[in-house]
């Protein structure tokens, strides 16, 4: 089962450039237009992939998480670099969740691989 959540930039140089990044990592097997798909090495999951971002314009894009993964979470986590974004489950504005929930992540989930780029 995936879960959705629409992601809101605050300006679309913050959007390119976390995709790039996502682009530029291990965690990246492909991409189709405005869509990207990452794979999380360590779940070794039989899906084509465990997360995917499609873009919906130039500050806003679709996340759909198959799997709770700590590495992925941590690879995006890691692109933001501090830079603040607003996610919403289903892309309902009255259920503003953090990045953490979408990937489902515990305090004790751990990632040993940084999936650097």
């Amino acid at each position: 089962m995936s879960y959705e959540y629409r992601l809101i930039f605050t300006d679309a140089s913050s959007a390119r450039y976390v995709m790039d990044v996502l682009k530029a990592s291990t965690a990246y097997i492909k991409g189709q237009g405005q869509e990207i798909c990452l794979k999380d090495a360590e779940l070794k999951s039989l899906a084509d992939y465990d997360a995917r971002l499609i873009e919906e314009d130039e500050t806003s894009f679709w996340l759909e998480v198959n799997f709770r993964s700590p590495c992925l979470y941590r690879l995006l986590e890691n692109a933001l670099g501090g830079r603040p974004i607003r996610c919403f489950e289903n892309g309902d504005i009255d259920d503003d969740v953090t990045l953490k929930e979408a990937f489902r992540i515990k305090d004790t989930d751990y990632c040993s691989d940084t999936m650097k780029s």
